[in-house]
């Protein structure tokens, strides 16, 4: 089994998050596997963005005024997309002070995956790339942030099967929900659940219905036991965000299948190249 690396809302480290430019970055670092994040527009549009909102510090107005990191007026599930595409969200994150400057709105999952596809047919790099895709969802949040959870995983999966990328692609997310949704449309993709809590796994295991493919927590909870109990279960474990060379290394230690890192730059260093992962 390879022990993976996968590169946290692409490469951080070098450029904004959640941009074609951190992703196609990730890949010329020989990064294979990217996560990233899934929102909705109020005309459904997949938009790729962390947060439900637009907000600093990387994100600025259309004309140049920067977003206040405590702004949350304006939701992207309140917005049409081309509305959305006017901010920008290329300023650098002071927690990553080598980060390049670059114009960049928050783009289409659908421009994501033709840009770093062509990025890399047109480097001749080797290799495919997978796609993580975390689906932002909250419990509470229905009908305020996203729709409703059998809505949104049939707008997510119509898009993912019109790419012809369902071998590529795999579907995560903390709310349970939405990835059974999701699996009930399309049995045959790759899902995942992420998890901050490991006292609720197993309650959390039967309301999804299925055993999914990948279970991963935070990095506090990847102990030796978890990926015990997750592999008998036949799950892979690859816990997030895993930043430091101690953690890294404690990782697999401790059994996990790979991390999901803001620094894969660092972990690559460590743990060399990857082959090309399998879903």
């Amino acid at each position: 089994m390879v022990f993976e690396i996968q590169a946290h809302r692409g490469a951080r480290s070098f450029f904004p998050e959640n941009t074609i430019q951190a992703f196609c970055k990730a890949a010329d670092l020989g990064v294979r596997v990217v996560e990233l994040d899934l929102v909705v527009s109020k005309d459904h549009q997949i938009v790729v963005s962390h947060d439900p909102w637009l907000s600093g510090p990387h994100c600025s107005e259309p004309y140049g005024n920067p977003l206040s990191t405590e702004n949350r007026q304006q939701r992207l599930y309140d917005m049409a997309y081309r509305d959305i595409a006017r901010y920008d969200c290329g300023l650098p994150h002071p927690s990553f002070p080598l980060q390049q400057r670059i114009a960049s709105c928050k783009p289409l999952l659908s421009t994501v995956f033709t840009g770093v596809d062509a990025s890399m047919a047109l480097a001749g790099m080797k290799g495919r790339m997978i796609y993580n895709l975390e689906i932002k969802s909250w419990p509470d949040k229905d009908g305020i942030f996203h729709p409703s959870p059998d809505r949104y995983a049939a707008l997510v999966l119509r898009l993912v099967e019109a790419s012809g990328l369902s071998d590529r692609v795999r579907i995560q997310s903390f709310d349970y929900r939405v990835v059974r949704e999701a699996w009930k449309l399309n049995p045959q993709l790759c899902y995942g659940l992420l998890i901050e809590e490991s006292k609720n796994l197993k309650q959390f295991l039967r309301m999804l219905g299925f055993n999914p493919q990948y279970v991963n927590p935070h990095v506090s909870l990847a102990d030796r036991d978890l990926a015990e109990y997750l592999h008998a279960e036949g799950i892979l474990m690859i816990p997030w965000t895993v930043n430091s060379k101690e953690d890294m290394l404690a990782m697999m230690h401790n059994g996990a299948d790979g991390i999901i890192t803001d620094y894969p730059e660092l972990a690559l260093s460590l743990f060399g190249v990857p082959q090309e992962p399998s879903l």
